[in-house]
């Protein structure tokens, strides 16, 4: 498959074709026969229950039996099992008086046509009569024999869900490829630079191909399903630290599937994908859509996605984390740190995945014939404001589970060391060259020990002239040339950062060496009681000797989020772009080759390590955290990407964390405040500090 032809559809768990010809010739052997199939069965493969719960699998004994009840009038049944011929306007009546159906007049009505189908997914092989309504009905009465029945070719199925299943009205947009300025103005949207940023939008796309949920050579990536919650999460709180930044409130999950999406999407005009051989642009989506129930074509066959098994599958998961049982989850969800990539798998391939379909299409649910949004694939996804209200919600649906794991008790999970509040430092890079020009050769390991350690190891140093309470951000301009599309050149505005410096000082308590990770990460002083906005910044591991006072030294651009090397010019920051060159490259490599290939490239932003803050500065706190290294496989320094967000390097390789992603905040606060959680740990030290947006131009180093 090309990177060109990626969504998140091509993540979905597929059964094989077994719909054309049957081998079964009713509904009573129809589930035992996949039962009995050995591609269905559990223990060869363990996403086989997902396919049957999706509906990817068809149709189970309870199914038919509710169906022969509910369609009768018109539902035909085949000598081989598979039903067909619905008269969509009989069920749009029928409907009307469904106890199914909501209330008239709720604004969150179902769409009357979602009748149309009994599970949220399935394929059709469709029916009809070749005698008149009148013969059928005749026959119906005198129980004569049965009409004969003809198999609706793919064309015919598709021109009867088009008169049912209608398209909103196309948006409006001018020469220049965007609305009327009364209605949308990419200059008053505050986060625009933010969410269009093309590193940024270069990361996602990589990650979804670095870590992509695919078995290859029988093995899946490690702890794919954790890592796809965790490197989601860690963007929705960087996206919030901004909003904050702006005066805006946190991201809101969405409300359900029937209530109108005040959000409009207008992507750039310059932003295209390929479609039916040409580039065509991403269609625009105005202000308070809704979900419907969209129409697919796969692998020759009709697949309908429905707004009631998208809630139905939200509401089985909860049910699951609650600790229920049923035919959709027959196997419970342990509370258990071990569990968190089944829970992740199982939210990303069936809930999340189906998602994005139906809001990628929210504008075309007759899709045949129609681009998707950029919602449907990772390519350009976090430029809409709805993605990130949809992954809002599929990272609360997590976080139930991990609050019911109950808070860690840290006192327990600790090195016999002692890190204090005055203890960490920054510096930044610039200003130490001034210091200290030298100091680069040996990593500032001489000016560290000078100035921190020694005699001084004890002394309050944060008043002095080299340090900074607080990080500094500038926007900056640049001519973008969209390489993966058609080299149009368009002036952009992003986010840089002042280089900076950590110095932290450490004390060894035991007469022993001993191993210990760091961990460091930061929120916005007004989120800090909650634990999903903590950012992790970095984490690297150490070596103390016995009774050790050491100054540790880290380099903001050596931080294991950030992509590496760090992209600090115009020229690497569009090394990232996948371009046609890229492609070439990877042609003829599974998926795991090109995971293995583009790993380099996965990361977050340099240019957005830190949030802009504000003008008159934005409150922080940062933490460092301290755990025994002893079994971590943290490396000191990555070679290249982000092992953080990027899982391991090579598909068979560990995540290089024994512990679950983001911790020590992967579990509750105590009694939901950061303070108890934390006070009294000696291997735990939190400061404060600020970010300053600032219009004074810093040197870049």
């Amino acid at each position: 498959m090309s990177l060109s032809d990626r969504s998140y559809s091509d993540n979905y768990a597929k059964p094989p074709n077994y719909y054309v010809e049957s081998p079964y010739k009713s509904y009573e052997n129809y589930e035992s026969y996949y039962e009995d199939h050995e591609y269905y069965k559990r223990d060869a493969d363990p996403f086989a229950e997902e396919m049957r719960r999706s509906g990817l699998i068809q149709f189970s004994k309870r199914d038919a039996e509710s169906f022969k009840k509910r369609d009768a009038e018109s539902f035909h049944e085949r000598d081989d099992g598979y039903l067909r011929k619905r008269d969509a306007d009989s069920l749009r009546k029928r409907d009307a008086n469904s106890s199914n159906k909501r209330d008239a007049d709720s604004s969150n009505k179902r769409d009357a046509d979602s009748s149309l189908k009994k599970r949220g997914l399935f394929k059709r092989e469709t029916t009809t009569n070749t005698s008149s309504t009148e013969t059928t009905t005749n026959s119906t009465t005198t129980q004569s024999t049965a009409p004969k029945q003809t198999v609706l070719t793919l064309q015919e199925q598709l021109l009867e869900f088009q008169k049912i299943i209608t398209n909103p009205p196309e948006v409006k947009l001018g020469p220049d490829g965007w609305p009327d300025k009364s209605i949308y103005d990419p200059a008053n949207d505050s986060l625009y630079w933010w969410r269009n940023d093309p590193v940024l939008n270069q990361h996602h796309e990589h990650w979804h191909i670095v870590m992509i949920s695919a078995i290859v050579n029988g093995t899946r990536k490690d702890r794919e399903g954790e890592n796809f919650i965790y490197m989601h999460r860690h963007m929705l709180a960087r996206y919030d630290a901004e909003r904050i930044g702006v005066g805006l409130e946190v991201v809101e999950p969405l409300v359900d599937y029937y209530t109108p999406i005040p959000e409009a999407f207008y992507p750039p005009p310059y932003l295209l994908q390929d479609f039916g051989g040409t580039k065509v642009p991403f269609p625009a989506r105005p202000p308070n859509q809704t979900f419907h129930d969209i129409i697919q074509v796969s692998n020759g066959q009709v697949v309908l996605y429905s707004v009631e098994f998208l809630t139905h599958t939200f509401d089985e998961l909860e049910k699951w984390i609650d600790g229920i049982t049923d035919t959709d989850h027959p196997i419970a969800l342990e509370l258990k740190d071990e569990e968190a990539t089944t829970l992740g798998s199982e939210i990303e391939l069936i809930l999340h995945n189906i998602g994005h379909a139906m809001l990628g299409y929210i504008m075309h649910p007759y899709s045949i014939g129609y681009a998707p949004s950029v919602l449907v694939g990772a390519r350009a996804g976090t430029r809409d404001p709805l993605f990130w209200r949809w992954h809002r919600q599929i990272d609360n649906i997590y976080k139930k589970w991990q609050d019911a794991l109950g808070y860690a008790d840290f006192h327990h999970d600790a090195p016999n060391v002692t890190i204090r509040p005055n203890d960490i430092f920054m510096a930044f890079t610039d200003v130490l060259l001034e210091v200290d020009p030298d100091g680069r050769k040996d990593n500032w390991l001489g000016f560290a020990n000078t100035m921190f350690g020694g005699d001084n190891f004890d002394r309050d140093l944060s008043n002095s002239t080299f340090v900074t309470n607080e990080l500094h951000t500038k926007m900056k301009n640049r001519i973008l040339v969209w390489r993966e599309d058609n080299y149009d050149h368009e002036n952009i505005t992003y986010l840089y950062p002042r280089d900076w410096q950590y110095f932290i000082r450490v004390r060894n308590d035991k007469n022993e060496t001993v191993a210990i990770t760091l961990r460091i990460f930061i929120v916005p002083e007004e989120l800090a009681d909650s634990r999903v906005h903590w950012i992790e910044l970095d984490k690297f591991k150490r070596f103390l000797k016995p009774f050790e006072k050491t100054v540790i030294v880290r380099e903001c651009d050596k931080a294991v989020d950030i992509r590496k090397p760090a992209q600090k010019t115009e020229e690497q920051m569009d090394s990232t772009q996948i371009t046609n060159v890229t492609k070439t490259q990877t042609q003829g490599h599974d998926e795991g080759e090109i995971a293995e290939m583009l790993f380099c490239d996965c990361g977050w932003p340099y240019n957005l390590i830190i949030p802009r803050g504000r003008k008159e500065g934005l409150n922080f706190k940062l933490i460092v955290f301290i755990t025994d290294g002893t079994d971590d496989l943290i490396p000191t320094y990555d070679d290249c990407g982000s092992t953080l967000l990027c899982g391991a390097h090579y598909w068979k390789d560990k995540i290089p964390d024994v512990r679950p992603l983001g911790y020590p905040f992967d579990r509750p606060f105590k009694n939901n405040s950061y303070k108890q959680t934390f006070e009294g740990l000696s291997n735990a030290a939190i400061r404060d500090f600020k970010i300053v947006w600032t219009d004074t131009d810093f040197q870049e180093v």
